[in-house]
């Protein structure tokens, strides 16, 4: 019986040591998460941790951003490329080109306009008498047109000393096949375009016989005579001197026979 009692107690002794230690496991398991591991890193981790570094790297990128500035840059060197000096030169080519002709330039309003001296092929010791006798002006005009020239017949007699001389000049151009112009540039040195405008022969430094602009000559061809002319253009005409001279007799008629003498 003791011995049961002894061993009785001891049990409850054994159970009284061990209970406390299973109870202390049991409340820590059950109640230290909630206080200590799960509400303590929740609340002070996320705060920290998640939203620090997140709020930092986000404000740092578009600070920084070098991209912007460099884009001004070339922009602004773009825009400086553009205002190029082009304007100028072309204004400065313009410039040199009007005055080569020898033409008058006017500018108003940042317009320039250029204008050539116009010419009357109606006056004149020719253009006078072609006036006046208007038979021989319609029967000569009809002749240079066979023979191939544009011009009027003002154009064609400007620049001849007198009426018989061009009109004994369209009658070799006619007889002998040749070109009025070609003609007339040797016995006036000048020549006479569609549109009015007016080229003298130019002796050139190395001999070549230029048309250019009657200001622009510095050395104007000599003229020559109606046989001269006929040798230079045509030099297989056998007596270029008894050719003119039948040109010149034919002149005269048409010249009398279509003058008016008033009286």
């Amino acid at each position: 019986m003791r011995l049961v009692k002894i061993s009785t107690a001891v049990s409850v002794l054994l159970a009284l040591t061990f209970v406390p230690a299973y109870a202390g496991q049991g409340k820590s398991g059950t109640h230290g998460p909630k206080t200590t591991t799960t509400h303590g890193p929740s609340a002070k981790g996320p705060s920290t941790t998640t939203h620090g570094p997140s709020a930092t790297g986000a404000a740092a990128k578009p600070v920084k951003s070098p991209k912007t500035p460099k884009v001004d840059t070339t922009l602004a060197k773009a825009d400086t490329s553009t205002k190029s000096p082009k304007s100028k030169k072309s204004d400065t080519t313009t410039a040199n080109s009007t005055s080569t002709t020898g033409t008058t330039t006017t500018t108003t309003g940042g317009t320039t306009t250029t204008t050539t001296p116009a010419i009357d092929f109606t006056s004149g010791a020719v253009g006078s008498k072609l006036t006046k006798n208007t038979a021989l002006r319609s029967k000569i005009e009809t002749r240079l047109t066979a023979l191939g020239y544009t011009g009027t017949a003002y154009q064609a007699a400007y620049g001849f000393k007198n009426l018989g001389q061009f009109v004994a000049a369209t009658n070799v151009s006619q007889n002998l096949g040749l070109s009025f112009e070609k003609l007339k540039v040797q016995m006036t040195g000048l020549t006479v375009k569609a549109d009015g405008t007016v080229l003298k022969a130019n002796v050139g430094t190395d001999g070549k016989v230029t048309m250019v602009d009657p200001a622009l000559v510095t050395n104007a061809a000599p003229t020559k005579s109606l046989g001269q002319s006929i040798q230079t253009v045509k030099s297989t005409v056998v007596d270029p001197t008894a050719a003119a001279q039948t040109a010149t007799t034919q002149a005269n008629a048409e010249i009398n026979s279509t003058t008016t003498v008033s009286k």
